[in-house]
């Protein structure tokens, strides 16, 4: 029998609020940042730079990474106490089979996410613009091997590893030692869509923050979250047009274009049992 995982974070609402506010702060000033350096080596406009800067997978990664980093080292000397670090961000180890069931978890999800985006794009918020839809395709291209590492790093591994370190290892657990767990886990989930800032990304965010904290209170580690945040990312990097056109999925279109209805049922029924068959197992092992 483990012992029991408990982290020892205690952080108030406004304190998670204003270390994101901090993570964006930051971030936006290592992209000036990175802008101006463009500019300086490539004697271009701030214009042109600030263009090519925000479609540079590895400056925006950069930036997320230092400004989430950079929040998260202050908020745990601020809430953390004397806690380890691993214990402090419920960074608890967890059986091999349940990392595996939660990335064929997250395999399925993507889909029935992707769905809700192509929903969201077709009923509330209008259609997202060709050219937003082509830069976002290009920045996830791996024509190369060099370029397939580099996006595999950024999107797969770094991303989902900060993210889930902040806004369910600090943010949800920490909330959780003052408010409860239903009111963290719509907290860090609120808190998790709105850091996205486009208006489809934070309700699509915030429905997978919901369930990534749903899996991280019970199995009361983040590490089935960031194996079900990386088989999500993965999904459109392992899935290109150029190797399998799927529409809905990756198939740029000027109007909203849907997935098969029985794809998304069934992905939707076998995530969520991998999910709850993950959550079982784990639990099992702690109580």
């Amino acid at each position: 029998m483990k012992p029991a995982r408990e982290s020892q974070l205690s952080v108030p609402a406004l304190g998670a609020v204003f270390l994101l506010l901090v993570a964006g702060a930051i971030g936006y000033l290592v992209l000036s940042f990175a802008v101006w350096l463009s500019a300086q080596i490539h004697g271009d406009s701030l214009a042109l730079a600030a263009a090519r800067v925000q479609s540079d997978l590895l400056s925006l990664t950069m930036a997320q990474l230092t400004g989430m980093g950079l929040a998260l080292w202050m908020g745990l000397r601020w809430f953390g106490g004397n806690a380890p670090l691993l214990e402090g961000l419920s960074l608890f180890a967890i059986r091999r089979r349940t990392a595996a069931l939660c990335l064929l978890a997250g395999v399925c999800l993507q889909f029935p996410l992707t769905e809700l985006s192509n929903l969201l794009h077709h009923y509330v918020f209008g259609a997202e613009s060709m050219e937003r839809q082509l830069a976002v395709q290009r920045m996830l291209e791996a024509p190369s091997m060099g370029r397939g590492v580099l996006v595999v790093s950024c999107v797969v591994a770094l991303i989902p590893a900060i993210e889930e370190l902040f806004f369910r290892g600090f943010v949800l657990f920490g909330m959780r030692e003052r408010y409860g767990s239903g009111a963290a886990l719509v907290g860090s989930a609120c808190l998790f869509g709105i850091s996205h800032l486009d208006p489809v990304a934070a309700v699509y965010a915030t429905v997978a923050g919901i369930a990534l904290g749903m899996l991280a209170l019970r199995t009361r580690s983040i590490w089935p979250g960031i194996a079900v945040h990386a088989a999500v990312n993965a999904m459109p990097v392992l899935l290109p047009e150029r190797l399998f056109p799927l529409r809905g999925f990756n198939v740029p279109a000027v109007v909203p274009l849907h997935l098969p209805l029985g794809l998304v049922l069934v992905s939707l029924a076998l995530g969520v049992l991998l999910l709850v068959w993950a959550a079982q197992l784990e639990s099992g092992e702690t109580e």
